[in-house]
Formats: structure tokens, sequence, C-alpha cells
């Protein structure tokens, strides 16, 4: 499908829910914005305070990391028509063992996209579309590992990586929106632009069982 319809398929189901959608959006920015004033990441600064700023960045995903799951997890909500409680956007700070699944998953990610990054643009944004649905994974399955998960998601994307980079593609627009305001649109963005990820998932996810079933019988 085209990049449009998954965007109108986003804004159809972010109606009625922008509310919850912009404060899941808000509360992992505040708490980004807390973490970034505090880095020093140019040029200029002396080893010492360039690992102290990388040291600092990867300790805040303490905070972040469940809170960017229990985002997900809420846009995914949204896409199936399910109405998420604020709640949600905290859930993996109640539970010990989801809460090391979203501290693991993130530090892995974030990691492994930024050394790639260093290295060559391809192999990160190969990366990138190819683990980007794990929080919806653990969302539809709390049992898994992160590293099984991973697994579903390497899965689900195989063939399936043009389609999510030319809806990535898509938004380019509305990043420029973005910076124009100094971030503030982006908390409509993003709910919009993780809502229509998740109506690529959902639609990838019944793809792939539907094909399975075929294969089975």
């Amino acid at each position: 499908m085209q990049a449009s319809v998954y965007k109108q398929f986003a804004l159809r189901m972010l109606s009625g829910n922008w509310g919850i959608a912009i404060f899941a959006a808000i509360a992992t920015m505040l708490v980004q914005t807390v973490v970034t004033s505090q880095l020093d990441l140019s040029a200029d600064a002396t080893p010492d305070v360039l690992f102290t700023s990388i040291l600092l960045l990867y300790s805040s995903l303490v905070l972040l990391a469940p809170l960017e799951l229990g985002r997900n997890w809420i846009y995914l909500d949204i896409a199936k028509e399910d109405k998420p409680t604020l709640g949600l956007l905290f859930d993996s700070f109640g539970s010990l063992r989801q809460y090391v699944k979203a501290v693991g998953y993130y530090a892995v990610f974030y990691l492994g996209l930024n050394l790639l990054m260093l290295l060559l643009i391809v192999p990160g944004v190969w990366f990138y579309l190819t683990f980007r649905m794990v929080p919806f994974i653990l969302r539809d399955q709390p049992d898994l590992s992160v590293l099984a998960a991973m697994k579903v998601s390497k899965r689900l994307m195989d063939g399936k990586k043009l389609v999510m980079l030319k809806l990535l593609a898509s938004f380019i627009g509305w990043y420029v929106l973005v910076l124009v305001t100094g971030g503030l649109a982006l908390i409509f963005v993003q709910p919009y632009l993780e809502t229509a990820l998740a109506g690529l998932y959902l639609e990838i996810k019944a793809e792939k069982e539907a094909e399975h079933v075929k294969t089975v019988s």
C-alpha cells in the first residue's frame, strides 16, 4: 500500500484519542529534554566531558525505555481501536520482567543504531527498519524475550523494509515543521507517525499470519 493509506488510517484512529496520544508524546519529550540539556556532545568537548555525556545518555534509558515502550503500546492500542489508558504509559515500571525487557531492548536498539550509523548510513537504516516493530510485538506477545521479539520483527520485516522506508520518508515535510517550530510540533507528529507505523505492523502481521495458514493447510 501507499504511505498515504497508513497516514489516513492513523488520522482516523487518532480521532477522539488525540488527548492521550499527545500526553504520551509530551511525557517522553520532557524526560528527553531534561537529559539532553545536561549533555555536551559538541566537537569542542573534552574526552572526559564527551564520555560523561554518552554515559548519561545511555543511563537515561532507565527512565526513557519504559516510557518509550509504553508510548508505543498506547499507539498500538489506538490503531487496534482499543481504548488505551494513561497507566499503560507507565506499565513497565510495575513489572520487573517487563522493565528489564524495555531497558534491554532500547539499549541494544540505540547502541546498534548509533554504531552502525557512525560506520555507514545504510546499515543503520537497515537495522532501524528491521527491529522497529519490537515494541509492538512485546505488546502482543508479552511472554517473548527481547531476543525472540527481535527475531519476530526481523521475520515480519523481511520484504517489507521498503514499505516502512517510504512511510517514514513521507513524513519528511512534517519533520521540517518540527525543526521550524523548535520541536513543538513533535507532540502532534510523533503520535501521527507512530500510529501509522502501528497500522503498518498490524497489516504485515495479518499478512504473515495468513501466509502461515496457507502454508500449513
